[in-house]
């Protein structure tokens, strides 16, 4: 029977070197940890007869033994090399409490009995110290033990496991850092690596093992309790409470976390991701979130044998089909909302085998004969979320566009920039979204949010709000897609916070495949109003005006000019890196922010206005791209583009009225958008066209004229 404890005052004792200092310290938490663990399990005969003896010593020794020799858990031992290292981690300073997270750089201070404080937070900014509590680092150093053996790696991992444990016993003033539940999800998948990759006592002491085990009892009663509603939160604390189930079955309540685990994320599949795959906070980094953490249980759940509803996969196949088709010709993510910018081709190329899909293997790595591959064209769209991903091919040279036609998003991470359009060509990006850079609510924190930092239009000075957060039904009236002719359309009917009266933005691209884009803008308000269209550039590229034209210039690279049509003229100011008010700024990633040049059209306009933008992309030099305004009924547009040695091309669109539009060669256009071009057929989107009376060519989608108007829908 335990008679020795230790004074309140040095509870925190950091220098425990033995088994049975461990139970002279911790009686409570020791007997705490074999109350919850199933003693019937295979293999816990020593451990069961110790307790009933009430030796905890002995007990602690056999359970160490039990996890270090079991046979039954060697599938368990791959796990260390399952999860990405964090990037940015110097080994050297790792061991010198020196650690670099999101771009900052920062030495955790040690108090005076020597712990770490877990809770410092650098610069004021809470994403550096959780961070820091997700152990991001101990992963970097059983990597680096892995690969060299080097024992500094190990007892490093030691220490802070101990320094973590012994300094973070869930208490409420610890629930901001080191107890907040997407901390604690995470630092239960390290965890996993390190506790399973360590086997031998050398590795990992046995004092270690027995207070993460503590510990991980801990960690499941949050997880299981305390966790959030919904969003890709819960999402990650579900795969953090199903880790502990799977990895650590010997708790008496395994079977009951994973249980529930599954149940919770089988409800947040359907809730949290539309019918087309994409995850509905519509930020491709949280999307990759969620996708990493269902991955993560649908893996190791099939590893350790415990079956699961086939919608799992299904779902997972259909959000990695999302990062396939929506990602850039040179493999990134798309930056939408809150994201990062991340190359998702290893990700593709890695979870090809996993879903038997040896076709994305070729987008991947832009293996020829993908065309033949594609019998529906290279661009997608995915009508839930509302994305229309315009593409010319598959290699890095392709032409590819990022059209938002859809809802806002559910929850935090979302930005105000409804009919934004990005824009890629000739192996680099040119057009961009803004990013998000951090999340400390300053004014570059509503920059990055705000339409300013988007390419829309703000009326009277003034960006959008959210019209709605979440699709009840596809957009599949929004757009057409044909191997020659993209055509989408989108509006914005939300408010302006801080506009007086109402006003409404109504916007349609059409993309000419291997050519250019068209992109028609059409404004109603109830008063003359100040337009102020954006057009951010990304910040390799040099930029300069010409007249009203603003073009980049760099050689032998891909390059767009922005070429405006209409009626009147435009004022136009090119601004980077603007301080007051912020503009012309670009984020790469968290933390990371610099100026990229941002070309700011400026008009005073009635109440009903259409406008047009020619985008022309090339390599090296632009040609000298001619583009004529031709008449058509108001509300609507019809242009002639004209470039050096090519057929002029004929462009109408319909963005307001229900008027038919007058074509060249006597045909008339009923419907949303038409095409010509000398010496090829007609190609119509979302309508019909029209010779003597008659119906000569029509887009099978629609072909009612009274369903066209745009700005009414």
């Amino acid at each position: 029977m335990e008679t020795t404890y230790v004074p309140v005052d040095n509870w925190l004792n950091p220098n425990l070197s033995s088994i049975e200092t461990l139970c002279q310290c911790y009686p409570k938490r020791i007997r705490k940890l074999f109350r919850f663990l199933n003693l019937e399990q295979p293999g816990l005969e020593m451990v069961k007869a110790s307790v009933a003896q009430q030796n905890w010593v002995s007990a602690c020794i056999a359970l160490v033994e039990y996890y270090q020799t079991q046979s039954g858990l060697s599938h368990l031992k791959s796990l260390g090399s399952r999860y990405q290292i964090a990037s940015n981690l110097p080994l050297e300073q790792i061991l010198s409490d020196t650690f670099t997270f999101q771009q900052q750089i920062g030495t955790v201070p040690r108090s005076e009995d020597g712990l770490l404080n877990w809770a410092w937070e650098p610069n004021d900014d809470p994403e550096w110290t959780w961070f820091l509590n997700r152990h991001y680092h101990l992963l970097n150093l059983l990597h680096a033990y892995q690969q060299t053996g080097n024992s500094l790696y190990t007892t490093c991992i030691n220490r802070h496991l101990l320094d973590w444990i012994l300094s973070s016993f869930s208490k409420p003033n610890q629930w901001r850092f080191q107890w907040r539940s997407r901390e604690s999800a995470l630092r239960v998948l390290h965890w996993t690596s390190l506790f399973h990759g360590l086997t031998s006592s050398l590795e990992l002491s046995p004092v270690v093992r027995i207070l993460m085990l503590s510990s991980l009892l801990d960690h499941a009663c949050y997880l299981r309790h305390l966790h959030h509603w919904g969003a890709n939160w819960l999402c990650r604390e579900m795969s953090g409470l199903a880790t502990i189930s799977l990895c650590w079955p010997e708790f008496k309540l395994a079977d009951a976390w994973f249980n529930y685990a599954r149940d919770r994320l089988l409800q947040e599949l359907t809730r949290q991701v539309y019918p087309d795959g994409v995850h509905k906070e519509l930020t491709s980094y949280y999307h990759r979130v969620v996708f990493h953490d269902i991955q993560n249980f649908v893996e190791l759940s099939e590893l350790t044998q415990k079956p699961l509803p086939t919608l799992f996969r299904q779902v997972l196949e259909q959000m990695l089909s999302y990062l396939v088709y929506s990602m850039t010709p040179t493999g990134q993510s798309v930056l939408n909302n809150d994201s990062d910018e991340e190359d998702n081709r290893a990700l593709i190329e890695r979870s090809a085998g996993f879903y038997e899909r040896p076709d994305w293997l070729h987008f991947a790595d832009h293996s020829a004969g993908v065309a033949e591959k594609l019998k529906e064209g290279y661009s997608r769209a995915f009508p839930w979320a509302g994305q229309v991903i315009s593409r010319s091919g598959w290699d890095e040279q392709a032409q590819w566009s990022f059209f938002d036609i859809g809802s806002a998003g559910i929850n935090y991470h979302i930005h105000y920039d409804k009919l934004h359009l990005s824009i890629a060509s000739g192996g680099r990006q040119l057009l961009v979204d803004g990013g998000r850079y951090r999340y400390r609510k300053d004014r570059f924190w509503h920059y990055f949010r705000s339409s300013a930092s988007h390419n829309v239009i703000l009326i009277d000075g003034q960006g959008q709000g959210v019209d709605y957060r979440e699709q009840t039904y596809p957009l599949t009236d929004h757009y057409t897609l044909t191997p020659t002719v993209d055509f989408a359309w989108g509006c914005f009917n939300g408010p302006f916070p801080g506009l007086k009266g109402k006003a409404s933005h109504a916007r349609a691209v059409v993309y000419l495949h291997n050519k250019y884009w068209v992109v028609v803008d059409h404004i109603e308000s109830d008063r003359p109003r100040t337009l102020q269209p954006l057009w951010h550039f990304h910040p390799h590229c040099t930029v300069v005006l010409e007249g009203e034209r603003a073009s980049s210039i760099d050689p032998d690279v891909g390059n767009l000019q922005i070429i405006p049509v209409a009626s009147f003229p435009w004022q136009v100011t090119l601004v980077a890196g603007q301080d007051h008010p912020v503009q012309g700024w670009w984020s790469r990633e968290y933390n990371h922010c610099v100026p990229n040049p941002t070309a700011i059209y400026s008009t005073e306009a009635t109440t009903l206005v259409t406008f047009a933008w020619v985008l022309y992309p090339a390599i090296g030099e632009v040609p000298a791209v001619k583009v004529e305004l031709l008449p058509a009924p108001l509300g609507s547009m019809r242009i002639a583009v004209t470039v050096p040695g090519q057929p002029t091309d004929e462009i109408a669109i319909c963005m307001a009225g229900n008027q038919p539009i007058p074509l060249s060669g006597d045909l008339l256009l009923r419907g949303n958008c038409a095409v010509l071009s000398v010496g090829q057929s007609p190609i119509v989107a979302q309508g019909s066209i029209w010779q003597n009376n008659q119906e000569i060519f029509s887009d099978e989608i629609c072909l009612d004229a009274s369903n066209m108007p745009l700005a009414r829908s």
